[in-house]
């Protein structure tokens, strides 16, 4: 098998003889992103094959409840549920997401095979989750501070059945994973927050109630991540969920109901246009995703286009515990030597103390330090004022 780390090079690939589980978990961590290939590139890999993969890294099932996208069932051989990716019309373009942001517990692993190239377009477009946020929060800091505070509560019409010529026309059935209206109103009534009513013509309006859509994400196992996330899909809902039920202006707001100012959406929206990475789909490939911590979009697509979906939660075996809400102790620190676009340094500052503590505000949490600097004492002043005023705590900081 060979292994692209998708951020860093895309043109230089690592062969390995096979993909364990604990392997997987650093790859990534550290890599966010990769590309799984057969060594044989005239023999690639199928979809069964996909799927042993997928089973052989003994991830946590993952029921897909609550998604927007009408999704069919492939049969494969492993104990492992293939979905088809969201099908809507080859000429719309699927914006930028973290896979079901919009429920309070997505999936943590995303994987998706190649089973047949379009003719033109149709890459899966990847982007780093901690670039965005980076983006947003500098640029827009008032929209974040809002952001972080309240989340986002999200709006959706569903129709009594799977409408297949829109990319959120997933059926309130098959959304919910139920089999009549008393079943999904005893669900929908369960979740605090979350308000619904029934239209005359039959579909179902649903506002969720509020969900996060910044997270930091500490560790994964036993690794270091220290990232803030642009963890939502506030840019998919308000430029691509529309259709004859659903107008997109009116898809996402802020968790207080307070309205999202357009223009800011429009401005993340081309700042990520900007800086996806659209890798060219070949027969057999597999993207393998950390949900957590990387957005992914669908370019539109001429010509018939099969790509497959299987998605995961946790990876944690039964043997192990969770302590606190976290997981193990952190003793890989390999995920921040990756060259990072957060990472604030300290050389050569002007004010130090005033510099790091704004750094903390607005939302740093790695920093390049060392005694040669000369300012220890005064970058120090700066992360205790951050950590007194509640922003942070010592364990936030690498």
């Amino acid at each position: 098998m060979r292994i692209t780390r998708i951020f860093e090079n895309t043109e230089y690939s690592e062969s390995v003889d096979s993909l364990g589980r604990r392997e997987f978990i650093t790859l990534a961590a550290k890599h966010k992103a990769l590309l799984l290939q057969s060594d044989d590139g005239s023999n690639p890999f199928s979809v069964d094959e996909f799927a042993s993969l997928t089973e052989s890294l003994q991830l946590e099932k993952y029921e897909y409840v609550g998604g927007a996208a009408p999704r069919r069932l492939i049969p494969v051989k492993s104990n492992v549920e293939v979905f088809t990716a969201n099908e809507a019309p080859p000429d719309q373009l699927i914006p930028f997401h973290h896979e079901l942001a919009q429920v309070q517990n997505p999936p943590q692993y995303l994987f998706f095979y190649c089973d047949l190239p379009s003719e033109t377009g149709g890459e899966t477009a990847l982007i780093d989750s901690t670039l965005v946020y980076r983006f947003v929060a500098d640029t827009f800091p008032k929209f974040m501070d809002k952001l972080k505070t309240y989340g986002a509560r999200y709006k959706r019409v569903l129709p009594e059945e799977d409408d297949k010529a829109s990319p959120i026309g997933r059926s309130f059935y098959n959304a919910y994973g139920v089999n009549d209206k008393i079943e999904l109103e005893k669900k929908l009534n369960a979740i605090p927050g979350l308000e619904y009513q029934w239209l005359p013509e039959g579909s179902l309006e649903v506002i969720t109630e509020p969900i996060p859509a910044v997270r930091f994400i500490d560790q994964q196992h036993n690794h270091g991540i220290y990232q803030w996330t642009f963890h939502n899909s506030v840019i998919a809902a308000f430029l691509g969920w529309k259709d004859c039920r659903n107008d997109r202006k009116k898809a996402v707001r802020f968790g207080n109901n307070d309205p999202m100012d357009e223009e800011i959406l429009e401005s993340i929206a081309k700042f990520m246009e900007e800086k996806k990475i659209s890798y060219k789909w070949k027969k057999g490939d597999i993207f393998a995703i950390n949900n957590r911590l990387v957005m992914h979009s669908r370019n539109s697509f001429t010509g018939a286009r099969r790509v497959y979906a299987s998605m995961f939660g946790d990876a944690m075996m039964k043997n192990e515990v969770k302590r606190d809400g976290v997981g193990e102790l952190i003793d890989d620190f390999s995920a921040l030597e990756v060259t990072d676009p957060i990472t604030f340094g300290c050389w050569r500052l002007d004010d130090p103390e005033q510099a790091v503590y704004n750094a903390i505000k607005a939302g740093y949490r790695r920093f390049d330090s060392a005694c040669d600097y000369g300012n220890e004492i005064q970058t120090g002043k700066g992360i205790r004022r951050a950590i007194d005023e509640g922003i942070c705590t010592r364990k936030d900081l690498y």
